[in-house]
């Protein structure tokens, strides 16, 4: 664990992070899905190809009986409904590749310019996927592409993508969280993988096959597929305000960053960035951490990093959880505010589960209360 210690300078930041409206309509697909028809004013395909897939948990759901015909006993992220799609799928015997399915639906309001939004989904590898993969996206559009413009997913540059981590769950549902700063206009949401299967980072799963067991896929034996449930995305406009601050451009640090000393997933602390008890709003000694962070960034242009946020254990988990997840949150946002582009950066809180030192100290605790970033690809 590396810790990058700053002296301190006075700069004061109000950080403002209030809950708005999710814009992203059926945003936990709790009313059904009807993929087989193309209404661009709901969630629908995007490719004439694409064949994604609704489920529902509800016992009471006309359309629970394909959740029990080939879920078992997966559940939903949250409520009863979800949606499934091929991320990556590829046979030499079958003689196909590059094969993506992608959804799509119009916001609730297009994006404002310059304003930030939140965005987050919960994602899910199904147990019969034969290749897991780390480079999930999300396009926002101008208009709706539908399945009437000939586009080719696999040339589009999504402003968001998750990939800090193979996402090889199979048991439960994982987490994402991004910043992203608006163009303006920005009036549609479209998902999935938009890699080639060259480009696409993945990592081969191992599964046994079982006798006289029916599988949902029926992949052949080279084949490699990965399928992906997905649940609960959220959009929404965060609003940051920032006090009058001294001009720290003359600020000489005495402290490098070395990239090539770094090396992919180890965790550097950025040991100067402190918060109010309980609050997400930073304390005037996080500045120079933040200065020299952003400056660390601009010096290595193709660096992509994810920050965490971690917390000591006063007070539950999920009061904890909530509180780790804005403070790192606040973070990115001083960074994208700055002019990092929101694509290099992701984030997530751990509420206590990653204690450096115990808890049962006052000194414990504060070493636990941190933020870390780690570098994703260099």
């Amino acid at each position: 664990m590396v810790r990058l210690f700053l002296a301190c300078f006075v700069y004061i930041i109000f950080h403002c992070n209030t809950r708005a409206q999710n814009l992203v309509i059926n945003s936990s697909f709790e009313e059904f899905v009807d993929f087989s028809i193309v209404d661009i004013s709901k969630w629908h395909r995007v490719q004439e190809s694409d064949t994604p897939d609704y489920f529902n948990f509800s016992a009471v759901n006309p359309h629970n009986n394909i959740y029990n015909k080939y879920m078992g006993n997966i559940a939903p992220k949250s409520g009863d409904g979800f949606v499934g799609i091929f991320c990556y799928r590829a046979s030499k015997f079958r003689n196909i590749k590059n094969v993506r399915e992608f959804i799509e639906a119009p916001l609730k309001g297009t994006l404002e310019k310059d304003s930030l939004y939140r965005i987050q989904l919960s994602l899910r590898l199904d147990t019969e996927s034969t290749i897991a993969i780390k480079n999930f996206g999300i396009y926002f559009s101008n208009s709706s592409y539908g399945i009437t413009q000939a586009i080719k997913p696999l040339d589009i540059d999504p402003q968001v993508e998750f990939n800090s981590q193979i996402i090889e769950n199979t048991d439960h549902w994982v987490t994402f969280h991004s910043l992203f700063k608006a163009k303006g206009g920005e009036s549609n949401i479209v998902l999935g993988n938009f890699k080639s299967d060259r480009k696409t980072s993945k990592r081969r799963i191992n599964i046994p096959k079982e006798r006289r067991k029916r599988y949902k896929w029926d992949l052949v034996e080279d084949e490699r597929a990965s399928y992906y449930y997905i649940d609960d995305i959220i959009v929404e406009k965060i609003h940051i305000r920032f006090k009058a601050s001294p001009d720290l451009d003359q600020v000489i640090f005495d402290t490098l960053l070395i990239i090539d000393e770094i090396e992919v997933d180890s965790a550097i602390v950025l040991e100067n960035i402190q918060f109010e008890f309980n609050s997400s709003e930073l304390l005037q000694q996080s500045y120079i951490d933040l200065k020299r962070l952003k400056e660390f960034l601009d010096n290595n242009p193709l660096l992509r990093i994810k920050l965490e946020g971690h917390t000591d254990n006063v007070g539950g988990y999920d009061f904890n959880l909530k509180l780790s997840r804005e403070r790192v949150e606040a973070v990115v946002a001083y960074l994208i505010e700055k002019g990092i582009e929101s694509s290099r950066l992701e984030y997530a809180g751990y509420s206590y589960l990653k204690p450096l030192a115990t808890n049962e100290t006052k000194e414990g605790r504060q070493v636990n209360r941190r933020v870390t970033f780690k570098i994703i690809s260099k």
